[in-house]
């Protein structure tokens, strides 16, 4: 008898076991999965992102039942897509009386991609391109990919059916929403005319191609994604919820003798802008003890965004703008330090988890010949985090929960 939350199945009625996946924190389900399940599974393929292998193959051990592949992300490749076309062929060999467990997690969107009849792979490379580099919300950028995917938006669900589906996931969506975090088997809320919206919204509606445009603006209950599967034996587990990185956070706070200030678990916004907003807070409880007097911790978790302009090139992400966004308006000897980090150990495309700076980030940029809101403006800022000493590499943490960004003022 295996037990799922409250569901309980008799692997004894069960005729074949799969296992399918993709993500930044797929690896470590497939290891947990294995060792429950064992010989019992018949196959199993995941996909994680590039780099990962490895270092969770030293870290949890290989795997032997279920087969594994790196593939590219936040920007898919060829990988992607020969990983998309792997997870339709085995989904194919599900039916009645067959268990398939879907082990899902943040990356999957850019891990494996499967585009609908009409559209070429080199379409969904462009539009992911565009939309990772537009400042638009990890959702908006969500809706415009699942409904050009035979996978997403729910689409790989009805390939499976009548098997059973038990959908496990680590959740790194900021309200923890099963739809944004089991994108391959729950019904989705949002349209075609959605995606449209968002690629106007952020001005790419005449830089992708004519074949993106025709699909999205001529919808048709056929091309729509599944919007319910009533009665249907879906089953979903999520075993780790990004707001528990909050309580992980406030537990080691108050174990430091720092007081815990959560500001929000739906972080938000351009990068180095929400930075510099939580270096202001830093200073008026610097300045004057409100809305609470240190030591303390304040802590944020969610998501924001980078709008890369037509003519930046360099590399970063994410947290390491937001953290020396923030340091920009901190003063050398300001007892306020910020650290800002992507909890899957990698921020944006590079090797990097992100950044722990303070008020002499900038003064030590500028003595190795860096000014630091210029390399921000160049969205070239891992390069100056690495010279100061100021870049925290984790390498793949094996989960992956949003971003988890701490001020401690003392």
């Amino acid at each position: 008898m295996l037990q799922v939350n409250e569901a309980v199945f008799n692997l004894d009625k069960v005729n074949q076991i799969y296992a399918i996946g993709a993500g930044k924190a797929t690896y470590p389900l497939a290891v947990a999965l294995e060792e429950i399940l064992g010989d019992r599974i018949t196959d199993g393929f995941i996909a994680i992102k590039k780099g990962q292998k490895n270092p969770f193959c030293d870290m949890l051990g290989t795997l032997s039942r279920i087969r594994v592949a790196e593939s590219a992300h936040p920007v898919p490749d060829e990988t992607s897509f020969a990983a998309g076309e792997e997870i339709w062929r085995l989904a194919a060999k599900t039916g009645r009386g067959d268990l398939v467990f879907c082990l899902m997690s943040g990356g999957v969107s850019a891990q494996t991609v499967y585009p609908v009849e009409g559209l070429s792979f080199n379409d969904k490379v462009t539009i992911n391109q565009l939309l990772v580099h537009c400042g638009a919300d990890v959702t908006e950028i969500m809706t415009v990919r699942r409904h050009l995917s035979r996978i997403k938006g729910g689409r790989l669900a009805p390939r499976m059916l009548p098997a059973t589906i038990i959908s496990l996931t680590v959740s790194d969506e900021k309200t923890d929403s099963m739809e944004w975090n089991t994108d391959w088997t729950s019904p989705d809320s949002t349209t075609l005319a959605d995606a449209e919206k968002v690629l106007k919204k952020y001005g790419l509606w005449q830089h992708v191609s004519e074949q993106v445009r025709n699909y999205l603006s001529t919808p048709t209950p056929q091309k729509e994604t599944p919007k319910s599967f009533t009665n249907q034996p879906l089953h979903y587990c999520m075993v780790v919820k990004t707001r528990e990185l909050w309580q992980g956070a406030a537990k080691k706070s108050k174990e430091l003798g720092v007081i815990p200030v959560l500001l929000t678990t739906l972080l938000n916004g351009e990068s180095r802008e929400v930075g510099r907003t939580i270096a202001s807070i830093a200073n008026e409880i610097k300045l004057s003890g409100n809305p609470i007097r240190p030591p303390c911790a304040l802590v944020a978790t969610g998501e924001t965004a980078v709008r890369i302009q037509a003519d930046a090139s360099g590399r970063g992400g994410a947290n390491q703008e937001l953290a020396a966004g923030a340091c920009l308006d901190l003063a050398a000897m300001d007892p306020i330090v910020i650290c800002a980090l992507d909890t899957d150990g990698t921020d944006g495309p590079t090797s990097l988890a992100g950044a722990i700076t303070d008020g002499s980030t900038k003064i030590r940029a500028a003595e190795k010949g860096y000014d630091l809101y210029q390399m921000l403006m160049q969205h070239d800022i891992a390069t100056t985090l690495k010279a100061t000493g100021d870049a925290v590499v984790t390498g793949p943490t094996g989960t992956n929960v949003n971003d988890l960004v701490v001020c401690v003022v003392l």
